[in-house]
């Protein structure tokens, strides 16, 4: 079932050999090596061997890689399966590659592989995936070997120390050699002998081709950004050899990108059409037959292109929810796209003057995420309470065994009686001390803390990544008005960031020195409700009207003043006197959102309260999260709503069991509102939409709450309105809304899908409602797998020879510039 590899089949490397080794002596193995260094070599070996009888299970970050990766073993003759939430092929077979999601259920039964592969560990950091990847780890069974790989964590002798703690035989195997060094290459594209190529990324790209640099990857922050930069290059960009397509391939294509491709250029993102961005782009760029390929910051930072250069546009990207900063080490996990093993002797990082480089990247100091799996929580907890054990004391163990020096609190804060030195257990535990995490990064215990509503300038942070004055926390700050600009620095020596607002397009400034805008930013449009038929705004309507309105969106904002870059016209926030509540540590420091924790005493008192009392733990915590949001008794107990949210592990499982609760809501309406779940779209509909109920619902169970991680305004986080009308499920009305393309679409769908894959294969449980909406999903999930396998599983047009081992010669001759 192996036989394929053979071709490729090569000596390992030292390292490579040591972490076999280690793996075959029955340890568990972190690899720790430079992106395109060889790590998946190492499965490879392990897997060829066939030394085990049990299935070997190789989990990736996202559908994208676990596509690919399938689809290259496969291709080399391997018999391996794919389980990606959306997809299920195959999945008994030796070699099973996943989202790592897919494998919780299967952990949490005990029902481990031989071998589980973790790539891009890393992940344990991600504060919306993190809680997944170290429950995996903690729920691993002792029978089943761990290989974790990365090439951007700073310290896996840490994580190593941690799963060893867990009981776990561990070894850590580093190298920090790459086979293809990298190195910064300067561009410089304002030469003369550009002159004649109007466009920069024209002359940036014919740069590297002239410097013999192609392939050459662009990473840009958004997906218009992309298709944009792409467009210019080809369209400036001096010929060279033309790529030719075939029939199939370019009716797959379409005329226009049809077009860029036979001049060796193409964008990348998760908007593109499944077929069209794994059946060509991807194949093409893998097989080096692209001159130049431009692609959004996530998605292809794990698609194997075969590229000689890489070139990071900017250092910002907009997430959908807000402008986010790329780290160090996502930089990193760029750059090392860069280089091709068997052809290049170096990789190159192109560099301009405003563009990152090498320096600017790192390995990462993983450390745990702030957000615990409130699902896999309640499965403690439910299964403690099945075996007579108390819920609270079964779930405080667990934090135990988190990825974490100090376990999080839960909020199980001790009851304060008359004696200071005496402390009553609350729900059953030993006496404790809380703690507060000071202004200086220290823990200091406190008694009775001290809140005061205080400006935010007069505020600090502390948490485990930052202490300082709060206005110097981007990441604080992006949570403040998220959905309204961008976070910017303010002017002035001291590092204080605001918010700033597109207005639009200046016009010239009247008699006065007045600017008005000539065109309106479409975000402003939005959010002010201007009519389209106003397509500029007066020096006079700007100032009196539109600013004062926007500033209404800001409440307790003071507006900065405004700023042209640019063609466009910004508008400046500070958060300065921003109200906040606040707790003072020792030093008389403000703290904004303090962090507590709770230890245990080292001499118990003799005051207990039994493990069923009715007090109320503390406000903010996750213990009392769950009993307000209704999913736990008093006494820990998992409720049925608890049950049933516990078999998901996002927000979505809260909206469900909110409408299993009304027995008004047919099974058979509610499957295909299922859709806005994982919509991610916002539309603004005419008229009332049947799915409306689901968020109303949901909203009119849980209140217009946040819960970081689950809900946001009373909903899951990436709840869609619409989506189920979008997609022609719930209702006749056709919608065809521009900023949705065919792989928006297309995925919106696959996640319908994928969500009913999840509820027909979740756990069993006696509630009448639950039952039938387990068996309806499977039942619709069956009846649009087969009237839709041409969409869902496409035949892809294959490679012609030529495109597949002819290998393109990139280099622009000097006269062609």
């Amino acid at each position: 079932m192996f036989s394929g590899l053979t071709q490729t089949l090569k000596l390992p490397d030292p390292w490579q050999h040591s972490a076999v080794s280690h793996l075959r002596a029955g340890s568990d193995v972190i690899v720790s090596a430079p992106t395109g260094a060889g790590k998946t070599f190492i499965f490879e070996l392990i897997a060829k061997a066939g030394h085990h009888k049990r299935q070997l299970v190789y989990t990736v970050p996202t559908r994208a890689l676990a596509n690919d990766k399938q689809a290259e073993w496969t291709e080399a003759g391997w018999n391996v399966g794919l389980a990606t939430g959306d997809l299920a092929l195959n999945v008994h077979a030796p070699v099973l590659v996943a989202t790592l999601e897919t494998q919780i259920e299967r952990l949490i039964s005990g029902d481990g592989p031989a071998l589980l592969v973790i790539d891009e560990y890393q992940m344990i950091a991600d504060s919306s995936r993190g809680s997944h990847y170290e429950g995996a780890i903690i729920l691993t069974p002792p029978n089943t070997q761990l290989l974790l790989l990365s090439g951007s964590v700073e310290n896996p002798n840490d994580l190593a120390e941690w799963m060893r703690r867990l009981g776990r035989q561990v070894e850590v195997i580093s190298t920090h050699n790459r086979p293809v060094p990298l190195e910064d290459f300067p561009l410089d594209y304002h030469q003369p002998r550009f002159k004649n190529i109007e466009n920069r990324w024209a002359k940036l790209a014919t740069a590297a081709l002239l410097a013999d640099l192609a392939p050459l990857l662009i990473f840009a922050p958004r997906r218009k950004d992309a298709e944009s930069i792409a467009a210019k290059i080809a369209t400036h960009l001096p010929p060279g050899e033309p790529l030719s397509l075939t029939h199939e391939q370019r009716i797959l294509a379409g005329k226009d990108i049809a077009s860029m491709l036979e001049k060796r250029v193409a964008f990348h993102h998760s908007g593109i059409s499944y077929p069209l961005r794994a059946g060509l782009i991807e194949p093409l760029a893998k097989a080096g037959q692209l001159r130049v390929i431009v692609s959004t910051m996530g998605l292809a930072a794990g698609i194997n292109f075969s590229v000689r250069s890489v070139h990071v546009s900017g250092t910002t990207f907009h997430d959908g929810v807000s402008e986010q900063q790329l780290s160090a080490d996502e930089l990193l996990q760029m750059f090392g796209r860069a280089g091709r093993r068997g052809l290049d002797e170096r990789g190159y990082v192109l560099t301009t003057r405003d563009s990152p480089t090498l320096n600017d990247s790192r390995p990462v100091r993983l450390r745990r995420g702030n957000k615990l799996s409130w699902p896999l929580f309640l499965r403690i907890m439910y299964r403690a309470a099945q075996d007579g054990r108390d819920p609270f004391i079964a779930a405080t163990e667990f934090t135990t065994k988190l990825f974490a020096k100090t376990p999080p609190d839960l909020g199980l804060t001790p009851q304060q009686t008359a004696t200071p030195q005496t402390t009553t257990a609350l729900f059953g535990l030993k006496a404790t001390q809380r703690e507060l995490l000071n202004s200086q990064g220290h823990w200091e215990p406190i008694t009775k803390p001290v809140t005061q509503t205080v400006p935010l300038s007069q505020t600090h942070l502390a948490n485990d990544t930052f202490q300082g004055p709060t206005l110097s926390s981007t990441r604080y700050l992006s949570t403040l008005f998220p959905t309204l600009g961008r976070i910017t620095k303010l002017p002035g020596d001291q590092k204080i960031y605001g918010r700033e607002i597109a207005l639009g397009r200046p016009s010239v400034p009247d008699p006065t020195g007045e600017i008005g805008l000539q065109t309106i930013a479409l975000s402003l449009r939005k959010l002010l409700q201007i009519p389209r038929h106003i397509e500029s705004l007066t020096p006079e309507k700007l100032h009196l009207v539109a600013l004062p309105k926007l500033d209404a969106q800001l409440p307790n904002a003071t507006f900065f003043g405004m700023t042209t870059r640019g063609d466009t016209l910004w508008a400046t926030y500070d958060f300065s006197n921003l109200p906040v509540e606040a707790t003072q540590d020792s030093h008389g420091h403000w703290l904004v959102t303090p962090q507590f924790r709770t230890l245990e005493r080292q001499v118990d008192t003799e005051i207990h309260q039994p493990s069923t009392s009715h007090h109320k733990p503390s406000s903010g915590s996750a213990i009392y999260a769950w009993r307000t949001l209704g999913l736990i008794e008093s006494d820990g107990t998992p409720t049925q709503r608890g049950i049933i949210f516990s078999f998901f592990q996002q927000g979505e499982g809260l909206a469900i069991a909110a409408a299993l609760e009304d027995e008004s809501y047919p099974i058979d309406e509610l499957l295909p509102h299922l859709a806005n779940l994982r919509g991610n779209t916002h539309i603004d509909l005419p008229i009332a939409n049947p799915s409306e109920r689901l968020s109303a619902i949901c909203r009119a169970t849980y209140g217009f709450v946040n819960h970081t991680g689950y809900l946001e305004a009373g909903l899951p986080l990436a709840y869609g309105e619409a989506t189920a009308e979008l997609l022609g499920l719930s209702s006749s009305l056709i919608l065809s809304p521009s900023s949705f393309q065919n792989g928006d679409l297309a995925r919106a769908y696959t996640e319908w899908l994928s969500l009913l894959r999840h509820l027909s294969h979740s756990p069993d449980h006696p509630w009448t409602r639950w039952t039938q909406l387990k068996s309806q999903s499977a039942a619709l999930l069956q009846s649009h797998l087969a009237n839709s396998s041409h969409t869902l599983h496409p035949k892809l047009p294959p490679l012609t020879p030529k495109q597949k081992h002819e290998r393109p010669l990139h280099y622009l001759l000097r006269k062609h510039a």
